[in-house]
């Protein structure tokens, strides 16, 4: 056992939960391997897109992380590839040999390869979208203030959000609350008549894994924030300027961000399955190959009625603990235990002191959901620091009904005419 290399790809939910296990056997070496030194909150990512927080503030060191686990140590990189016959990682043209191999590589934003989404579109991934996104928000903002066209004013205004699940929701809420509480103090030139906060949803309704009753509250309050809500409509193109709907409707707008759906991130060498996700055995290895292991968003696992598990955090933890446990049940000749998710509920917040939570058949709304979603979030975010910044940060929101980071790192230009506009991100 005190040469056996394990590899966990991803330092994500499910990758630091699988070195936490692995740190417990001090035989067994473990290298983490991220194309980031940091370990990011992504829960909270909307609030950084909306000038809420400050990135740092969910972004964690990895190395600070692994001071506690004497035998991880972390690679900085880029995977390529992997090949599973030879148990080679490939980072950045240089293999890492493994004995064990744990894929928690996440997802991203899914475009269902609509014309325009990928080249004009803003996903919700990662720190570099949270931050374009918010400088063009703000620039956005200032732009409108300078010009004199109502009509490129107005398309300047109408932030849409494609997507009613909870990211789309959270994002939707936030920027009510800025165009109501932050917008109306910083620019009293402007209109907020033409402040326009659009959620697009495909479906007949928000919030498709909640209950009804708790979708229809938060409907009910996005709309009294202001936000438009345009139902059962789909999506067919993003232009620079505009967001062209099925129904034939076409809204201009300068800035759209597309939260209607994730796809994993594969790693070549592996072959995906459903949602370019990686199929397993209960047990989390791929069946063809047991040394390797998937965890997380990237895992493909069905409950006996064939659905497949959500794409959430609490999944991805246990998966990554369970993955790192089955490795080390191995090794000490153990059978290895399939996964059972324990489901932990769903929470999404909407807005100033109101969110829905639903625990088993427990559930809340209003400022009890509300209470409950920040103290979940603050117990999960690693790092006290990170943790105290934060919770201050949300004291001075709520006391001031102001937010506390309306700082632009790169302003953004709008296209007059048809040309691409500002830093479209690739989704």
């Amino acid at each position: 056992m005190a040469n056996k290399h394990v590899v966990v790809l991803g330092a994500g939910f499910a990758g630091l939960h699988a070195v936490r296990e692995l740190s417990r056997e001090p035989g067994v070496r473990v290298t983490l391997v991220d194309r980031n030194n940091y370990h990011l909150f992504q829960p909270l990512l909307y609030q950084v897109a909306t000038a809420g927080l400050e990135a740092p503030q969910i972004a964690f060191p990895i190395r600070a992380f692994l001071r506690k686990h004497k035998n991880a140590r972390f690679l900085l990189g880029s995977a390529e590839g992997v090949d599973p016959r030879a148990r080679v990682l490939w980072v950045e043209g240089r293999p890492i040999t493994y004995d064990y191999l744990i894929v928690g590589t996440g997802a991203r934003t899914n475009d269902f390869g609509l014309p325009g989404v990928a080249r004009y579109g803003y996903g919700l991934k990662n720190l570099d979208d949270a931050m374009k996104i918010r400088d063009r928000i703000l620039s956005a903002c200032e732009e409108a203030v300078r010009t004199p066209d109502p009509a490129r004013r107005k398309a300047l205004l109408t932030f849409v959000v494609v997507g009613g699940g909870p990211t789309g929701v959270e994002l939707a809420g936030a920027l009510g609350e800025l165009r109501r509480h932050v917008a109306s103090r910083d620019y009293p030139d402007l209109d907020l008549s033409e402040f326009r906060v659009v959620l697009i949803e495909a479906g007949p309704r928000l919030l498709e894994a909640f209950a009804p009753s708790s979708a229809q509250y938060a409907q009910r309050f996005l709309e009294k924030l202001g936000v438009e809500l345009m139902l059962g409509e789909q999506v067919v193109e993003v232009t620079p300027n505009a967001v062209r709907l099925r129904s034939g409707l076409n809204l201009p707008c300068f800035t759209v961000v597309w939260s209607a759906g994730v796809t994993g991130q594969v790693l070549p060498g592996l072959t995906p399955a459903r949602g370019n996700r990686i199929a397993t055995t209960p047990e989390l290895y791929v069946p063809d190959y047991p040394s390797i292991y998937v965890v997380g968003d990237l895992n493909y696992l069905e409950y006996r009625d064939g659905r497949p598990h959500p794409q959430v955090a609490p999944a991805a933890m246990q998966q990554g603990a369970l993955a790192a446990r089955n490795i080390l049940r191995e090794l000490h000749g153990q059978e290895k235990r399939p996964f059972k998710y324990k489901e932990k509920g769903s929470m999404a917040t909407l807005g100033r002191s109101h969110a829905i939570a639903e625990i088993g058949n427990l559930k809340m709304r209003g400022f009890p959901a509300w209470g409950a979603w920040l103290a979940v979030h603050l117990y999960y975010l690693i790092g006290f620091r990170n943790r105290m910044m934060v919770l201050s940060n949300w004291a001075y929101s709520y006391f001031t009904y102001d937010y506390a980071v309306r700082i632009m790192h790169n302003r953004h230009s709008f296209a007059e005419q048809g040309e691409p506009v500002g830093d479209s991100v690739r989704l």
